[in-house]
C-alpha cells in the first residue's frame, strides 16, 4: 500500500518523541514529516522525512543542525556539513547490520516492513549524538554570517510578534493561518524581510514565520 505523509508520521512519531523530537506541521516545505528539538543555546536539530518518488513504501530522513529550523538552507558561507543524511553517519559495520548485503550509504527504509522501520529508528538513536557533537562544525555555524542573518531575522520576528499586533501594509500574507501559526507572525515576517531588504514573496514570508514560530515554541517549552 502506498505510503502517505500521515502514515509515515504515525509509524515513527511516538518513538521520535521519546528521543525528544517534536513534530511540526509543515505545509510550506518539501518534507513529508518535520521534527525538531532544541539542542542548547540557539542550536536546533531538525529531522526531515522524505518519501521516495518512485518506490511507494520507501522513506528516509535528513538531519539539519543550525540556529534555524529551515532545513536545507546551505547557501553562502553556511557550512554544508550541517545538512546530512543519518545513514551517511553510520559506520560500515552498523550499515551492514541494517542493510545486510547492500552497502550503499544512502539507505531507504521500507514502511511495510516492521524490522526496517525499527532499523530506521535505531539509526536515529545511534547517529543523533554523533552528529550534534561536532565541535568544529558548531564553530563553523557560529562563524557563519549567513547563519547569523537567519538567526537575527527570526529573533526580530519573535520580538515583533510577541509585542502586540504588527501594523503596516502587507502584500504577501497567506489568506488564512497556516499550520496553526497566528497571522501576526506572518505580518512580522513580512515586515522583517522588507526592513532588511530580503527576498519578499508569499513563500519567504511563510518560511520565516514558520521558522520563528517553531523556535518560539521550542524555546518556551510550549509544545
Amino acid at each position: 500500500m502506498k505510503l502517505t505523509k500521515a502514515k509515515l508520521i504515525k509509524l515513527v512519531k511516538s518513538d521520535l518523541e521519546k528521543l525528544g523530537f517534536i513534530e511540526f506541521k509543515d505545509s510550506t516545505g518539501s518534507w513529508q514529516g518535520l521534527f525538531c528539538k532544541k539542542i542548547r543555546n540557539e542550536l536546533y536539530l531538525t529531522l526531515g522525512l522524505t518519501i521516495h518518488r518512485y518506490y511507494e513504501c520507501a522513506f528516509t530522513a535528513d538531519y539539519y543542525l543550525s540556529k534555524t529550523t529551515l532545513i536545507g538552507a546551505v547557501w553562502g558561507d553556511i557550512p554544508k556539513g550541517i545538512y546530512e543524511r543519518p545513514s551517511f553517519i553510520l559506520t560500515d559495520k552498523e550499515r551492514e547490520v541494517i542493510q545486510l548485503q547492500n552497502m550503499s550509504k544512502d539507505i531507504w527504509f521500507d514502511s511495510s516492513d516492521e524490522k526496517s522501520v525499527s532499523d530506521f529508528l535505531r539509526m536515529i538513536k545511534i547517529t543523533e549524538q554523533r552528529f550534534i557533537n561536532q565541535p568544529e562544525l558548531i564553530k563553523e555555524i557560529e562563524q557563519s554570517e549567513d547563519v547569523k542573518i537567519l538567526s537575527e531575522n527570526t529573533k526580530t520576528v519573535k520580538n515583533l510578534a510577541n509585542n502586540g499586533n504588527v501594523i503596516g501594509v502587507f502584500k504577501f500574507l497567506p489568506s488564512k493561518e497556516v499550520d496553526g501559526i497566528p497571522m501576526n507572525w506572518f505580518k512580522a515576517s513580512e515586515k522583517v524581510l522588507h526592513d532588511t531588504s530580503g527576498v519578499l514573496s508569499l513563500y519567504t514570508v511563510k518560511s520565516l514565520a514558520a521558522d520563528a514560530y517553531r523556535q518560539y515554541l521550542l524555546d518556551n517549552g510550549l509544545i
